[in-house]
This record gives structure tokens, C-alpha cells and sequence, in this order.
């Protein structure tokens, strides 16, 4: 239907009907009350947005309350937070009179306090769960009226046509009152705009009981952090796919590295230096079977740990990773592994002693008196060679036996390091094996024996030797042959570290696992006893500290000394 008639036509686009005088009054009187509900909208848009976003409730209130002011000239917004029950515990509050604007904060410690704040309107709103509004006193306009808790449409004769002067909205979240809004103005709030603020409450709730979750979460999050932390064993959660998750303090002191290093990584890379899976896999049968599982082995840095491998769970269907519960057992397996092979060490050395003390000295009398062109001169020096070289593996096995026999001090790690090159440093060069040495300046002393850690030293640079001419013997190659030994300060500053590191024949996989054993040996026979790096980890262990290894096949080894400076407490579990 076409329209002809230009009245009728603006009437319905601006929804204005009106004679020609008042049409421009009417016309702005309807621009008035669009914008009105655009702002509305907005307001209500406004919190909707803010449900989902890390904001406190006061900025919320703070957001919202300018655009509240454009559209009703209040004297009083109050919002009163209701926790557990029924108490009051905070109140933000923006007031308005004298024509002052101020946002503050009250919170309430106890029952009297709270029941100060809420008034018998507040209560009848929390036990009804329904507005309460407050009309104007007929005889007073300015003076308010008994409250009604009911619709003001509803309402009786005697209100039905007296302003609203103030208007308590409950906030409800999941049919529980968690707050109250209130609104008071003088001049009285239209009919119309109640529904407004219902509307606001009902936004409000949601952004309140948001926050309410989102501090709840983070609390649940710091405390669970804190338990987590506080557990002195290692904690480790890997997911499905073998790479670790999530680690307590306790591991990342005992990897002796940062957690941003360890995420991320492979389980069997972290506790074995391994790169690939193991074999039975710990993590594989707790998926399989989804039941708690139990491993004792020895992995890195020697240390042997008792692993409780534990299934977690999303739902109650499958295991969405598996939670590795680890306590460091080492001092008590190797305790009596060593007590006993101490023991029976101790006693082969002292009844081996007496007869080749003879067996030396009688030699040694029979070089002196025995011309080198007499056919026997060669016989009797081979006896002798041999006889200082059982002495020195018995000197071994005594050092071996008496581990924890070490008188402690101060001392100083680069005058140690120095002391071990003047013993060895003639052997390496001779053998055309360069040298580096790389002391770090300013290292702080440490607690422990200096003839002890230079025996490390000297086991350590010897083996690299070995090491490197090794690789030149099996390959003929002609290559120079480097050793690279370094002092430096952990960057926590509480572990001094020792590295030899050299470019000889490595170590391979199989055989790292049992380096550390007594007479556990890779040289060739006669090269070697088996004895240097077991005792060498013997006194690191006294020392509180370890050694790790890093080892290629073909390009060389490093060895990594690890010492805590106090020379007490375990360097994998040291204390912060």
C-alpha cells in the first residue's frame, strides 16, 4: 500500500503522532528517550563484555557508573556483596551528594559490623530474593515510604502514583543472593527505568560471580603451587607422549637446571640422557595397565632413585598423562653396596701390602746391585714396575675403603685445580695433548678437602688422555688431541662446578650406565683398574656434590663436577 498522505508517512518513521504544533516537541521527546535506551544497551552490553575478562569488580562499577549518571541523576549507588552466610563482607559505594563523586570500599569483620550495614530492607531483599522498592510519602515528596517488595505496576492505590525515591535489586546466582544493588534518588526514578535495573543486576551478578570464580581458580591455583613446592622428593607429570609437563622445585634443584628447561623435554632424556625410549617403558606400562607402578634405577648423574609412577586423570575413563613421585635412595643402596665391598677391599689391600712391600724393596736392592748389561738387570726391573703398580691399585682400594675420611676446610677451588695440573700436566703435553685451562675469577671458597678434589682432578684429566689416544691408536687419525678443563659458579651461586672435557673416543650408551662401578673399566688390559672414577664419585658424594657426563661416541667426553659450596647438604637437593 503506497502512502500518499505526507503526515501519515512521518508519523510512521518516527513514531510520532501529533498535530502540527507539538510535532517537533514530541519528535525530540522521542530522540530523547532512543538515546536513553542506546545508552541502556550499552551499559548492558558493556558488563555482558566484561564477564569473560580479568577485571576487579570496582573497575567494573568504576566503567559503568558515568553512563549510569548520564541517564539518571542519583544521589546513592550502592552495591553490598553477600558471601558466606549471609554476611556482608564488602560494600563499593558511589554517592552523589553535595555534589561530590567518590567511590570507596568498606569491608566488614565480623557479624556486628555486617548486620550494621544491612538495614531490614537489605534483609527482606536477601530472604525474598525479589526487589524491594521505596516510594515517596504523599504528604513529603522528598520523604520515603514504607518499602514494598512487589512490582510497582502491582502495587496498591496508595503507591501506584508516587514516585520510586529508592530501589534494592538482588543479585542471584544460581537462586543464591551474592549482593544487592541500590539506587536512591531524590527526585525519584521513573517507572518505566525499573526494569533497567533488573536488568543491570542480573549483568552485575554474572561479572560478580565471575570474579568470585576467577579469585577462587587462582587461589586453588597458589595453593596447590605452594603444596607442589613444598614436597622435598621430585615431582615430575608427563603427558602421553613422554614430555615432561610440569616439575617441582626439588627436580629442577636436583636436574640442577631451570623449569623453562626442563618443560618440554623427554622423560627418558631427562633421567637418562637418553634419546630415545627406554626399554621396559615406566610411563607406557602405567597407561597400559592404569594402575600405581615401581621402579628402582640408577639414571643421571649416577644417582639411584625409587620411582612411583601414578596414573592422572581427567575423567574416569583413560590416564591423560602419568605423575612421577622419585626419592633419591642413592646414599642408602651405595651404602651397602660399599660397606661391604669397602670392607673386603680394605682386607685384600692390607694382606697384599706386607708382601709386596718385600716384593719392591728386594727388587729395588737387586736393581742397585745388578749391572743394566747383566742378562737379569731387565727381569728384575720388570718385577719392581710391577710391584709399584700393585701398590698403587692397593693404594686404591684403601682410598676407596675410607671414602668419608676427609678432614674438611675452606679452600680454594683454582689453587686445587692448579695443584692437580703440576702432577699431570707433564704427561698430557708430552703425549702432544693440548691443554686449555679456563679459571673463573673470583670463585668463592668451599667447604671440603683439597686433597680429595684434587684426586678427581686427576683421575678426570688422565682418563681424557687415555681418552684421546685412545681415538688416535683406533683410527690412526692424526688430528690434535685437546683437553679443555674449566672452573665456574653455578648461576644460582650456591654450587661450584669442575669441567674436563676432551675430543677422544667417547663413551658409548651401553657402557655410561656402569662407568661409576667399582672395577668397572672400557681401557684395554693393563691400561686400567676400574677404580679412578668410582672413587672420584666417592669423594664428590662426601662433598655432598655428583658427577655428570656427557658423552658422543667419536668426538669426545665431558665430565662435570658439581659441589655445593658448604660442602653439607646434597647438591641434587639443596636447600634454598
Amino acid at each position: 500500500m503506497v502512502i500518499r498522505n505526507k503526515t501519515m508517512l512521518i508519523e510512521k518513521l518516527t513514531g510520532v503522532h501529533s498535530s502540527k504544533k507539538s510535532y517537533y516537541v514530541e519528535l525530540k521527546k522521542k530522540m530523547r528517550e532512543t538515546s536513553k535506551r542506546n545508552i541502556q544497551l550499552e551499559i548492558i552490553n558493556q558488563l555482558a563484555k566484561s564477564i569473560g575478562i580479568d577485571m576487579s569488580f570496582k573497575e567494573i562499577i568504576e566503567d559503568v557508573t558515568p553512563k549510569l549518571r548520564v541517564l539518571f541523576n542519583f544521589d546513592t549507588l550502592s552495591l553490598y556483596v553477600v558471601e558466606k552466610e549471609k554476611q556482608v563482607t564488602q560494600v563499593v559505594l558511589v554517592t552523589n551528594f553535595d555534589h561530590e563523586s567518590a567511590i570507596t570500599t568498606r569491608s566488614c569483620q565480623d557479624e556486628d559490623e555486617g548486620e550494621a550495614i544491612i538495614g531490614e530492607d537489605l534483609k527482606e531483599v536477601i530472604r525474598q530474593k525479589k526487589p524491594v522498592y521505596r516510594y515517596a510519602a504523599a504528604e513529603h515528596p522528598g520523604a520515603a515510604a514504607p518499602a514494598e517488595s512487589a512490582e510497582p505496576a502491582a502495587a496498591g492505590g496508595r503507591t501506584a502514583e508516587l514516585p520510586v525515591v529508592e530501589v534494592m535489586v538482588p543479585l542471584l546466582a544460581k537462586n543464591k543472593v551474592i549482593g544487592v544493588l541500590e539506587v536512591y534518588s531524590r527526585e525519584g526514578i521513573k517507572k518505566g527505568d525499573l526494569p533497567f535495573f533488573e536488568q543491570v543486576a542480573d549483568q552485575l551478578a554474572v561479572c560478580l560471580e565471575n570474579v568470585r570464580l576467577y579469585n577462587e581458580l587462582l587461589q586453588s591455583k597458589r595453593e596447590l603451587e605452594i603444596t607442589f613446592s613444598a614436597v622435598t622428593d621430585l615431582l615430575v607429570f608427563i603427558d602421553r607422549n613422554c614430555a615432561v609437563q610440569r616439575v617441582n622445585k626439588a627436580a629442577m634443584d636436583f636436574f640442577v637446571m631451570g623449569e623453562d628447561e626442563i618443560l618440554g623435554q623427554k622423560c627418558y632424556r631427562l633421567f637418562y640422557g637418553r634419546e630415545s625410549k627406554c626399554n621396559p617403558c615406566l610411563a607406557d606400562q602405567v597407561m597400559r595397565t592404569q594402575k600405581t607402578s615401581y621402579l628402582q634405577s640408577r639414571t643421571r648423574y649416577n644417582r639411584v632413585l625409587d620411582i612411583f609412577a601414578y596414573p592422572a586423570y581427567i575423567d574416569h575413563k583413560e590416564p591423560y598423562g602419568v605423575t612421577y613421585y622419585a626419592k633419591d635412595v642413592t646414599s642408602f643402596v651405595d651404602s651397602i653396596k660399599f660397606v661391604s665391598l669397602g670392607e673386603m677391599s680394605a682386607g685384600v689391600a692390607h694382606e697384599l701390602n706386607s708382601p709386596l712391600t718385600a716384593i719392591v724393596g728386594d727388587s729395588q736392592l737387586l736393581l742397585r746391585e745388578t749391572s743394566p748389561e747383566d742378562p737379569h738387570y731387565q727381569l728384575i726391573k720388570d718385577i719392581h714396575s710391577s710391584g709399584l703398580r700393585c701398590q698403587k691399585i692397593i693404594q686404591n682400594l684403601l682410598t676407596f675403603s675410607r671414602q668419608d675420611e676427609y678432614t674438611f676446610e675452606e679452600v680454594d677451588l683454582n689453587k686445587v685445580v692448579k695443584s692437580a695440573l703440576s702432577l699431570v700436566s707433564y704427561q698430557i703435553e708430552k703425549n702432544k695433548i693440548n691443554l686449555r685451562v679456563n679459571l673463573s675469577p673470583g670463585m668463592p671458597k668451599l667447604l671440603g678437602s683439597a686433597h680429595g678434589l684434587e684426586q678427581i682432578i686427576v683421575n678426570l684429566l688422565l682418563n681424557a688422555k687415555d681418552a684421546i689416544l685412545g681415538k688416535e691408536i683406533d683410527s690412526g687419525n692424526g688430528a690434535a688431541g685437546e683437553i679443555v678443563l674449566q672452573t665456574r659458579l653455578h648461576p644460582n651461586e650456591q654450587l661450584a662446578i669442575i669441567e674436563v672435557t676432551d675430543n677422544g673416543c667417547g663413551i658409548a650408551p651401553e657402557h655410561i650406565p656402569n662407568i661409576f662401578n667399582p672395577f668397572y673399566t672400557t681401557k684395554k688390559i693393563g691400561k686400567g683398574t676400574g677404580l679412578g672414577l668410582s672413587v672420584s664419585l666417592g669423594i664428590a658424594q662426601s662433598h655432598g656434590g655428583f658427577i655428570d657426563l656427557d658423552s658422543t661416541v667419536g668426538k669426545g667426553s665431558t665430565f662435570r663436577v658439581v659441589l655445593p659450596l658448604d660442602g653439607k647438604q646434597e647438591a641434587g637437593q639443596k636447600e634454598d
